[in-house]
C-alpha cells in the first residue's frame, strides 16, 4: 500500500514538473535529486566500509550537470579541474586514497553524466514532451516486466545480480514500454515520429533494466538492501531512478545520431 500510494504522489509531480516547470527549474529539479541520489551512493558505499568523498564528488557531479549544456572548451577545462581536484582530495586523505579516489570517481562519471541527460533533452525543442516519452518508456517496461515476470516467468535473467528477474519479463517490459510510449504519443506528442517512439521504448525496455541491474549490482557489493529510505515502500530515490538513468542518456545519444541536436 505505502508503495502504491507513494508512486501516486510521484508520478503526477514529476509530471507536472516536467511539463510546466521552465528549464532552468527542472534543472534545479534534477540538480537537487541527484545531490540526493549523491548522498545515498556515499552512505551504501560506507556500509562496505568505503569512504566517499561526499562534497567533492556531489558538487563535481552537480557541475557536470550544469556544464552540459556549455560549449566543449568550457566543459573540458571543468572536466579538468573536477578531476584533479577530487585526486587533490583523495592524496590528503590519511587512510584509503586510492579507493577513496576509485568509488569517488564512479560516482560523479554514474550520477553526473547520467543526470545531465534529462537537462539536455528538456532543453530541446519540446523537451518536456522529450523527457517524458522517454520515462513513459522506463516507466511501462517496468510495469511489464513485473505482470509477464509473474505470470510467465521461468528463465533468470541475472539470477546473481537479481534473482527475481526473468527472461520473459524482460521481454514483456520492451513490448510494455514500446505500449507505453506509443499511448504517451498518441495523447501527448503527436508531432513525434515513429522511429524516435520507437526508440523512446526501446532505450527503457532494453537499457532501462540494464541500469536498474548496475544500481542492484552496486546494493550487492556494498552489502544494502535498499539504497535509502526516502520514499515508503519503494526504498531511496536511486532505486526509482536507476532505470532512467541508463535509458534517457542513450535516448539522447539516437537523438543526437539523427541530427536532431544542433
Amino acid at each position: 500500500m505505502k508503495r502504491i500510494a507513494t508512486a501516486a504522489v510521484l508520478a503526477p509531480s514529476v509530471f507536472l514538473i516536467v511539463w510546466f516547470a521552465p528549464v532552468s527549474v527542472f534543472a534545479v529539479f534534477v540538480m537537487a535529486v541527484s545531490s540526493a541520489c549523491f548522498f545515498e551512493y556515499s552512505q551504501m558505499a560506507s556500509k562496505k566500509g568505503v569512504r566517499v568523498l561526499l562534497a567533492h564528488g556531489t558538487a563535481a557531479a552537480l557541475v557536470i550537470e550544469f556544464i552540459s549544456l556549455s560549449y566543449m572548451p568550457a566543459a573540458y577545462a571543468a572536466l579538468a579541474i573536477i578531476l584533479i581536484t577530487l585526486f587533490a582530495g583523495a592524496v590528503m586523505k590519511k587512510e584509503a586514497g586510492m579507493e577513496t579516489l576509485v568509488f569517488t570517481l564512479l560516482g560523479v562519471v554514474y550520477i553526473g553524466v547520467c543526470f545531465s541527460a534529462p537537462i539536455l533533452l528538456r532543453s530541446m525543442p519540446e523537451g518536456e514532451r522529450l523527457v517524458l516519452l522517454g520515462c513513459f518508456g522506463v516507466w511501462g517496461a517496468d510495469i511489464g516486466a513485473y505482470y509477464a515476470g509473474r505470470a510467465f516467468g521461468k528463465h533468470k535473467l541475472a539470477p546473481a545480480i537479481s534473482p527475481g528477474k526473468t527472461v520473459e519479463g524482460a521481454v514483456g517490459g520492451v513490448l510494455s514500454a514500446l505500449l507505453f510510449c506509443f499511448l504517451f504519443a498518441s495523447l501527448f506528442f503527436r508531432s513525434a515520429d515513429a522511429v524516435t517512439v520507437v526508440a523512446a521504448g526501446v532505450a527503457g525496455g532494453v537499457i532501462g533494466p540494464l541500469g536498474d541491474l548496475s544500481e542492484s549490482m552496486m546494493k550487492r557489493y556494498f552489502g544494502v538492501k535498499d539504497s535509502g529510505s526516502i520514499l515508503p515502500g519503494h526504498g531511496g530515490l536511486l532505486d526509482r531512478v536507476d532505470a532512467v538513468m541508463f535509458s534517457l542518456p542513450i535516448f539522447y545519444i539516437f537523438l543526437l545520431a539523427r541530427g536532431a541536436v544542433s
